[in-house]
């Protein structure tokens, strides 16, 4: 019986193996770390057995037994989990997820009709574009339009290429300079390589012929030091003003200033803490500490108006988390999503028919939705819809410039580097359904 039972185990233990790396290959994260946590939990069980029978807490038969019920129960219980994941997976690309065959059946039902209710869809979405600022400033007191008007700090956050920076926040601050609410717009991008010291007075290399104008000028000032001294005391590097403090001299200085920190979360720590200060009213003053000349600008809360960007998510390499006491200096913190209206003003001045324009937004609109269940690795974003429309525009085919511009950053990829086919077959599916009737319209207006 032990003998039979030994073997068992063995055979068993080889199955879960086997399962386990297959598993790991084929399958989700989820998938691999429920098999890593069930090996765990057998190399503990065994080595427990092994010592139990080592001082003689049951028999060396009993722990053989033992260990091949139980590997037999764990090996049953992986075959069912692998046939459940393997049927989750399969799922995937089927209509009810992506929704394309229900599109295209509808497309090709419709036939001309649809072509004709998109034109008028395009048509209304961009004179609703036009007619989209009277409105927001005259009935929505929280309006983004009507927060920036109101000098309000801002913090606008979302999905990568939904065009927080220039077409919302470069776009609402640029009305405003027109109309001579605010007379600059100062630019930051923030990155960890950027230090606090970056934003007051920036390290830059000073070049040979520089240096040697710079070096002469100081002889003929202090004639009575040896040159040798002078190009020492120069060093190879000199300081400009940065950026922040730039800011706030022109603000000492009288002039209103709009500054954007683009991509906040992407700065370094000592970075974020110096925003942090600066923005923090102090006796209805901004103040900034200036720690390498110890200077202190301070200036009236009404001059100096904050916005920043950021991209929240664990798919976002590279970025910080914004802590509480940041996040409490923003008067308003607001979600921005991909603004189909805009996308569709952009087709528009493209000069891209109207069908194949809402072709593309179709393709967007249900790429979109599978990102947000979890089933793509990446959105379609508004700079490659507006880069894959110009390509059209140009002659290309719609489904093979998809192929070369954005689909694969969209899958999700093996441990080697392959795509997921099932994910592949699945954006060409919605490709061909969103794109069969719009082809040959675009071919005939060729």
């Amino acid at each position: 019986m032990s003998n039979a039972a030994g073997v068992g185990a063995v055979v068993s233990y080889v199955v879960i193996l086997m399962l386990l790396i297959l598993g790991s290959r084929s399958f989700s994260g989820a998938f691999r770390r429920i098999s890593y946590g069930i090996f765990v939990f057998i190399t503990l069980s065994i080595f427990l057995l092994i010592v139990g029978a080592n001082f003689h807490y049951f028999s060396p038969a009993s722990a053989v037994l033992g260990m091949s019920y139980g590997l037999s129960v764990v090996a049953v219980f992986l075959v069912i989990l692998s046939l459940y994941f393997r049927k989750q997976k399969a799922v995937r690309p089927s209509s009810d997820f992506f929704g394309a065959r229900k599109k295209e059946a509808t497309l090709q039902e419709k036939g001309g009709n649809a072509m004709k209710m998109a034109d008028k869809r395009v048509e209304e979405a961009a004179q609703e574009l036009l007619d989209l600022s009277p409105k927001v400033t005259g009935d929505d007191p929280f309006s983004l339009r009507t927060i920036f008007e109101k000098g309000f700090s801002v913090l606008l956050y979302g999905p990568t290429g939904s065009g927080k920076t220039f077409s919302i926040v470069i776009e609402h601050l640029s009305s405003l300079k027109k109309e001579g609410k605010i007379d600059q717009i100062v630019m930051i991008p923030c990155s960890d390589g950027m230090e606090d010291y970056d934003l007051l007075s920036k390290p830059i290399p000073i070049g040979p012929q520089e240096k040697m104008h710079t070096m002469i000028s100081l002889s003929k000032e202090y004639p009575d030091i040896p040159l040798s001294v002078i190009a020492q005391t120069l060093g190879d590097w000199t300081r400009v003003e940065g950026p922040l403090k730039r800011v706030f001299r022109l603000a000492r200085e009288g002039q209103k200033i709009a500054v954007v920190f683009d991509e906040l979360n992407r700065a370094s720590r000592a970075a974020r803490n110096l925003i942090l200060k600066a923005i923090d009213p102090v006796l209805e003053h901004y103040e900034l500490h200036d720690f390498i000349t110890g200077d202190i600008i301070a200036v009236p809360l009404d001059r100096i108006q904050f916005c920043a960007t950021s991209n929240i998510g664990a798919s976002y390499s590279q970025t910080h988390d914004l802590d509480e006491s940041l996040l409490d200096r923003f008067q308003s913190i607001v979600f921005v999503d991909y603004n189909t209206d805009l996308e569709r003003e952009i087709f528009r001045k493209q000069g891209l028919p109207p069908e194949i324009a809402e072709s593309i937004m179709r393709v967007a609109e249900t790429l979109r939705e599978a990102y947000k269940q979890g089933h793509l690795s990446a959105p379609l974003s508004t700079r490659h819809l507006k880069n894959w429309g110009q390509a059209i525009l140009e002659g290309a085919d719609p489904v093979a410039s998809a192929r070369g511009l954005w689909l694969n950053r969209l899958i999700s990829h093996d441990q080697h580097g392959y795509p997921d086919e099932e994910q592949l077959q699945a954006i060409e599916q919605v490709l061909s359904g969103a794109f069969g009737l719009a082809r040959e319209s675009l071919r005939k207006g060729g």
